[in-house]
């Protein structure tokens, strides 16, 4: 693919922002993600990939950056100054504190960078294979964001019968968070972050998801259901998807520590042309055998707490609807 020239750009189309957020043990997976996505963005479009990173080394930071392509910038933010200067503002009505923001970072994002009025989000552990300006154009249709359905949710008896306990709907109305595309503008309009802060604040349900319940229960009826295409999750099992866009290798078989999970060999290709090609290798060789056995205490563990939060949690979100608690977002 050529290499865009200043007058090859089109700029009349919005630049593609997408957000990531690393520590200094994810940065070369993240290398992964981001070469995956350059290889595959149009070299017309402008794009802004913000890393929020947080404890990663210099050398780590400069890698990323040097990814940086004509038509492409990438960008460290560190996340604990932007917090700090949120948390610290006086025009902070939040009531946020530093911890809260940390833990439910990609929440606060339209709050961290209130000159983005649209962004997508992704997690580390994901690989591109289009063009993700596809997903960043996609119509919400007055929607606060778009997301893919999760369909982990569907193959654990455990994960059915939490959905319905905690939210009060089917596993068909679950999305996955690891995807999101954020309608940045609105979600300030209507005090997005202020009202999940006043949720957070006053109600304390168990959660197995965290964040990820949140989005699912506040956004329940103001989610854009997208395209699997878009979040395809590698732990899913037979691969049902003939075109992804992304693929999100949820849960606990990592392709760098699994090379022979579905969907690794694509991962693997990208990191081949990754500038952390060679440290990949080695965290591969050095993977202790034991750290199976942790992967699946922690799978039965997930399990476990689905279970435990079914049959013992008070309240649920589901139980504050019914008892007239505001859950949904007040548009």
């Amino acid at each position: 693919m050529s290499e865009p020239t200043a007058t090859s750009l089109t700029e009349t189309q919005p630049t593609v922002t997408v957000f990531f957020a690393s520590d200094e043990t994810y940065a070369p997976y993240l290398s992964v993600a981001i070469t995956s996505l350059l290889a595959n963005c149009d070299p017309r479009r402008r794009y802004h990939i913000i890393v929020l990173e947080r404890g990663m080394s210099h050398e780590h930071q400069h890698q990323l950056v040097g990814l940086s392509q004509p038509n492409a910038t990438v960008e460290m933010c560190h996340i604990s100054d932007k917090i700090n200067d949120l948390v610290n503002s006086d025009n902070n009505t939040l009531v946020a504190d530093y911890k809260t923001t940390t833990l439910y970072f990609r929440l606060f994002i339209p709050e961290l960078f209130p000159d983005i009025d649209r962004a997508i989000y992704l997690d580390t552990d994901t690989v591109i294979t289009d063009d993700v300006a596809q997903l960043y154009d996609i119509d919400l249709q007055g929607n606060l964001m778009g997301a893919v359905h999760d369909q982990t949710m569907d193959v654990q008896e455990a994960l059915i019968r939490y959905c319905q306990a905690e939210h009060g709907f089917d596993t068909r109305g679950y999305i996955n968070s690891g995807v999101l595309l954020m309608d940045c503008q609105r979600l300030r309009e209507i005090n997005f972050v202020q009202q999940f802060t006043e949720l957070l604040n006053t109600y304390h349900p168990e959660l197995a998801a965290v964040d990820q319940d949140y989005i699912n229960a506040m956004l329940h009826d103001s989610l854009l259901l997208l395209d699997p295409r878009y979040n395809v999750l590698s732990a899913n099992g037979p691969d049902d998807v003939a075109d992804p866009c992304i693929i999100h290798f949820n849960l606990f078989n990592k392709p760098w520590n699994y090379p022979d999970v579905l969907r690794a060999d694509i991962w693997w290709k990208y990191a081949a042309q990754s500038p952390n090609y060679e440290e990949l290798l080695l965290r591969l060789q050095n993977f202790p055998p034991i750290n199976r056995e942790l992967d699946e205490l922690k799978k039965h563990r997930l399990m476990n707490q689905a279970w435990a939060i079914t049959d013992h949690a008070n309240p649920t979100f589901a139980s504050l609807i019914k008892d007239g608690v505001q859950v949904r977002v007040k548009m």
